[in-house]
């Protein structure tokens, strides 16, 4: 279970995140560390593709992946500055046996993530779940589909304080997974629950 030094913030942020080369999600969960409540939730999904620019030298001489890789690098460090989290979470990525070239992209984009913890805070340990521990997390099967994902998480609205930018309804599955990693963590690192 966390402890926090005395004389510390009462509060502390978890950022859960669903890897993406086009598309990560992100999630944010902002815990009393009094009560051990979810204070709230708000989650969203970066786009590589809208924040990567056109024309620029990266994509020039490397191409549009590592463009839009770089991009989603450079968003992450932004958010962890601005939220400051104490916990940061990934899913593991699934690397799909029918499309082995999309574990390229997919290294690629845990190596960055990796890069963006390290240069906001190189003594946070970046925590990889894999896609069946964060399912547990949610009581979710394991080949549970995003409508099953999105059902599971709905039952746990009333603890997760959801105060997002988009309404929950309207948030796509990128979106979902990220507040499932999440909670994962709040459940393993702040609670003390292994799951």
């Amino acid at each position: 279970m966390l402890t926090m030094p005395i004389g510390g913030s009462n509060q502390i942020a978890i950022v859960g995140i669903d890897p993406g080369s086009t598309t990560t999600g992100i999630c944010i969960l902002i815990i009393d560390l009094n009560t051990f409540d979810i204070l709230s939730t708000i989650a969203w999904t970066i786009n590589g593709s809208k924040l990567a620019g056109k024309n620029t030298w990266s994509e020039e001489l490397y191409g549009n992946r590592y463009s839009r890789v770089q991009s989603i690098e450079y968003e992450l460090l932004q958010i962890f500055n601005n939220y400051q989290p104490t916990i940061i979470v990934s899913e593991a990525p699934f690397i799909n046996q029918k499309f082995p070239a999309a574990g390229i992209a997919l290294t690629e984009v845990m190596c960055a993530i990796r890069r963006a913890v390290m240069n906001y805070d190189l003594w946070i340990e970046l925590k990889i779940v894999p896609p069946s521990s964060v399912k547990n997390g949610i009581n979710a099967v394991g080949g549970a589909n995003k409508y099953a994902m999105k059902e599971k998480l709905t039952l746990l609205l009333p603890i997760l304080n959801y105060c997002g930018f988009a309404d929950f309804d309207l948030l796509d599955e990128h979106s979902i997974d990220a507040i499932a990693v999440a909670f994962y963590g709040y459940l393993n690192y702040v609670k003390g629950i292994n799951v």
